[in-house]
This record gives structure tokens, C-alpha cells and sequence, in this order.
């Protein structure tokens, strides 16, 4: 069931109508994503990872549908660029889009940035309508924002202000010596966030950890700019901890471009995690993603078609982590209302959503106290909340979910948490210096790792790979493999948000993790 939503992007944001002479001059990109047939089984109904052609067959559309939907495209203005059984990309001009779907756009400026977003919900076909879950790309207004922080207390930090190190990691959270990820492929997807290699490497070399495999793919022809820019910390502190945590696997990072005036943010990460699927060479079985922004930033197609490709992703095998966010039970990147808002993607109930926590450490490297990453100097909370686009998924049907104000029952989210608090924050190289971040960035994937080193034990021990970790994560309830966080909140911005409870949570998910603990109870 899905719960209602009203879409309103740029909440802040000035309006005008489109003129017709930029509608018909301006171009735009879209897919036209397809329903996945005969889903009801999917994932639960699987004890291993299906095949690319045992996906098609089974839950694929008919390939004359296809080719009757590229036919409508080009007989309407468009251009088909690319094609799978569940997609059709095509690009054209608004003019084309405004008489093939029957809509409009509206100009807005959000942070002095010119967007566009239609004026209503586009009408397609009667022929095509039952089996599509809609039009992605038809606005630019959702961004995705990495969900790093700096730290602002360094007096709190580890290791005399140098945050946590990954032998700090290693020792909190239990991690079991003799496995390190060997023969698992992590993905970091990136939206126009490089890297340079020397700040990995010189952040391993520092640590004693022999350097990973990392591969730089383009799913879209961006470039990795040698992490010059501010913005490549996000990238450089995913690949750093990453392969500081599981340096046995491969890393992989898949580049996308952040969006433009005629490319959505929706799209891009829509073509990514199409691109991971349909990966031959490298077939990554993780997936870490740490970018996002409030749900009510995008339109409920687009999240839906990112859902959809994430549960195709769950059922051949991989495992999408992705951050919760950073600014609590508010969930906006900027100016927005002030009511609860549950971050995206993180709210697609075939993602493993990771929140945040505020980890103290004793002198023997055990844990001294965690808590939920609580707003304590306008430095971040725990992202958490319920989506009010996705219903409750069945591995949460059980939970006591919260009920209040604006927030209908739905997906909650996180579903697990890590340290996050800036002010136990990590250390990290970049551009040649330590400095030290947090955010829920780092979290996502510390995660990945773990489930790679998961995967590693489970295939020394003669067992396959796990399909749908929600669903094992969630059964476990109370056992061990969790340290279950019951203090803190994620009140942030003005916004009363979500206390930290025994059980599962808002702000911390079902808690933190004690790896050895898991890596025992599920291989």
C-alpha cells in the first residue's frame, strides 16, 4: 500500500511560467520506467540471486511494448538514447515533452539556480499507462546533497582531536580478525565527486592497511577531477573508510553527473543504479550511496523508479546501504517547512537506510556510551523519520512504528546506525591533510564493509549469498549482533523529531552493530 504524498519541490522556491519560446528551444532528458511484473514474490521469495536473463523473463515486459513506446517517442519529437527491458531513455524539447504528455513547465529559482518542474502530472498513452510506473525526469528541482559534516569540537575528538582512526572501528564495533572482504565488490555511487589517489593511498599507508583495488567508472562520460574540488571529500572519505574496513575488496566507483538545467538529479541517479545493474564486468554486490535530501524534494515517480531498480538490485544479489541523512527529523538540505521530513533515497524500502550515533570510546577501545547523534550544537542529527511516499514494508510489520501530528504510518527509517556525530567524527586525508568528518556519508559505507566482510564469511563457510538483508537484519531482532541505542533524539531545525527507545527507532534503527556477532548469527 502506498501512503498519499503531494509533491512540492522548492518549497522556497519563486515561480514563473516557462515562455513558449524556452519550451520549445530547451531540451530535456526522461525515462519512461516500467513496472516490474509479478513482484509480489520479490525479494523474500529467493534464496539466491537471479540472473540478468532470469529477471527479464520472469518479471521483465514484453518486448513489443518496447518498441511501441521508442515508436510514440520518436513519432512525438523525441530521440531514444538508450533502452532496457524495464527503461526507455529519450531526449527532446520541453515543447515536444508539453504536447506528448499534455503538460506544462514552471521556471523556479532555488539558491539563485534557474529549475524547471511540470505544472501537473503527465498523461501517457491508454495503451502504455497500466504497465509504467511513470516519467522520471521531467523536473530538476530535487538535489541530492552528500551528507557529510565537518567536526566543530575537536577537543572531544579521539586520538587527541584526530577523530577515530579504523583500529578504533575495528575494536568498538567487534570486528573478527582473518576476514577482509577478499573476493567482494563494493560500488560507491558519486554524483561529480572525485578523487585523487595519493589521498588514499597516503590515508592507508598511514593506518598499516595494504591499499585496495579501486576502479573509477563513468556511467555517464564525468570525469573524475583528481579530487580538487571541495565537493570530492564526499567521494574521498567513502573509498577511505571503505577500504579501510574491508581492504580485501574491490572498490568501484560508479560517476554520474549531479544534474544540470536540462538534467534532473532524479534521472542521474535513476541511470546509475540501471548502470550497476547491468554491470557485467565488475558485478558489485554491494552498493553504497551518501547523497540525499528531504522525500518532499522529489517527485514520488522518480523515488518509485528508484525503489524499483533497487529491489531488481536485491533480487540479483545486491545490497544497497544508504546514508539517512544528516539534518535529523527536519530532513531539508536548506530552507524549507518546518515539519518532519524523512530523507530520500534512504526511504526506498529495498535500501538499507544507516543513521547516526555519537560514539565514546573507554581506554581499552570499548564502548563507553552511544547514543543517538543528537543536535547539540547545530552540527546534525540522526535522519529518521517515516516516509510518506512508501508504505510499511512487511520486514517492519511487526514494529510499534510512531504515530504523530503531519506523519502517517509508513517505511521507517534508518533501519541500522553507525558514529556519525561530527564530534566523533573520523579521521580522513584529503588534499594532502588530515581533518576529520562525520555524517551518516561516513556511515553508509562503514556498512558496505561490513556486509562485505558478511559475505566473505558466509562464503568460507559453504553457504551462498544472502538476498535481501532487510529481511534477516529485522528477524534477528534483539539478538546480540546489535548494541541497541535508547538515548538521545533527532530534534533538529525547530523540528521536534523522534526519541531513541529499546527495539527499533527513528534516529538509531534497529541500533549499531557488533560485526563478529552478526557475521556469527547469519553465516
Amino acid at each position: 500500500m502506498q501512503a498519499s504524498n503531494r509533491y512540492n519541490p522548492g518549497e522556497s522556491a519563486h515561480l514563473n511560467r516557462w515562455s513558449p519560446m524556452i519550451s520549445q528551444t530547451s531540451w530535456l532528458e526522461m525515462a519512461v520506467v516500467f513496472k516490474i511484473q509479478n513482484a509480489h514474490d520479490l525479494p523474500s521469495a529467493l534464496e539466491a540471486p537471479m540472473s540478468a536473463e532470469e529477471f527479464q523473463r520472469a518479471h521483465g515486459v514484453p518486448g513489443d511494448l518496447i518498441q511501441r513506446t521508442e515508436d510514440w517517442l520518436i513519432q512525438t519529437g523525441f530521440t531514444v538514447t538508450e533502452r532496457d527491458y524495464l527503461t526507455v531513455w529519450a531526449r527532446g524539447s520541453f515543447g515536444s515533452a508539453a504536447k506528448a504528455l499534455n503538460i506544462d513547465f514552471e521556471e523556479t529559482y532555488r539558491y539563485q539556480e534557474r529549475k524547471f518542474r511540470p505544472t501537473a502530472e503527465p498523461t501517457l498513452p491508454d495503451w502504455l499507462t497500466p504497465w509504467v510506473v511513470g516519467v522520471v525526469g521531467l523536473d530538476n528541482v530535487g538535489e541530492l546533497h552528500p551528507k557529510y559534516r565537518p567536526s566543530t569540537r575537536l577537543d572531544q575528538l579521539a586520538n587527541g582531536g584526530q577523530g577515530f582512526f579504523p583500529a578504533d572501528l575495528v575494536s568498538a564495533y567487534n570486528v573478527p580478525a582473518g576476514v577482509d572482504g577478499n573476493g567482494v565488490t563494493i560500488g560507491v555511487l558519486e554524483f561529480s565527486n572525485g578523487y585523487n589517489a595519493s589521498d588514499l593511498n597516503a590515508f592507508w599507508s598511514n593506518f598499516g592497511i595494504a591499499a585496495p583495488s579501486v576502479t573509477f567508472v563513468s556511467v555517464d562520460g564525468t570525469p573524475n577531477d583528481g579530487g580538487v574540488s571541495a565537493v570530492d571529500l564526499e567521494c574521498t572519505l567513502d573509498l577511505e573508510w571503505a577500504g579501510a574496513t574491508a581492504p580485501g575488496a574491490a572498490l568501484v566507483v560508479y560517476e554520474a553527473a549531479a544534474g544540470s538545467s536540462d538534467r534532473s538529479f532524479g534521472l542521474s541517479v535513476l541511470h546509475s543504479l540501471r548502470y550497476v545493474l547491468q554491470d557485467q564486468q565488475h558485478r558489485p554486490s554491494v552498493l553504497t550511496i551518501s547523497y540525499g535530501d528531504g522525500e518532499s524534494r522529489f517527485a514520488p515517480v522518480t523515488m518509485q523508479a528508484w525503489n524499483n531498480t533497487m529491489l531488481e538490485l536485491v533480487a540479483r544479489g545486491v545490497t544497497v546501504f544508504v546514508a539517512s541523512g544528516d539534518e535529523g527529523a527536519y530532513g531539508l538540505h536548506g530552507i524549507g517547512q518546518p515539519i518532519r521530513h524523512v530523507d530520500a533515497p534512504a526511504n526506498c524500502p529495498h535500501a538499507l537506510a544507516v543513521g547516526g550515533t555519537h560514539l565514546v570510546l573507554n581506554a581499552a577501545g570499548s564502548i563507553k556510551e552511544e547514543i543517538g547523534w543528537t543536535d547539540t550544537n547545530n552540527n546534525g542529527a540522526s535522519g529518521g523519520g517515516l516516509s510518506q511516499v512508501f508504505g510499511v514494508p512487511s520486514y517492519q510489520a511487526a514494529i510499534a512504528l510512531p504515530l504523530s501530528g503531519e506523519t502517517a504510518k509508513g517505511r521507517g527509517v534508518p533501519d541500522v546506525a553507525l558514529n556519525a556525530d561530527p564530534d566523533t567524527g573520523y579521521a580522513v586525508v584529503f588534499q594532502g591533510v588530515m581533518t576529520v568528518v562525520g555524517g551518516t556519508s561516513v556511515a553508509s559505507p562503514i556498512w558496505a564493509a561490513f556486509c562485505a566482510l558478511l559475505e566473505e564469511s558466509r562464503r568460507r563457510a559453504g553457504k551462498g549469498q544472502l538476498v535481501n538483508l532487510h529481511q534477516h537484519l529485522y528477524q534477528l531482532g534483539e539478538a546480540p549482533a546489535y548494541h541497541d541505542i535508547t538515548v538521545g533524539n533527532n530534534n533538529y531545525h525547530g523540528v521536534v523529531g523522534y526519541h531513541c527507545t529499546p527495539g527499533w527507532d527513528a534516529v538509531t534503527g534497529l541500533g549499531s552493530v557488533d560485526v563478529g556477532a552478526l557475521i556469527a548469527a547469519l553465516s
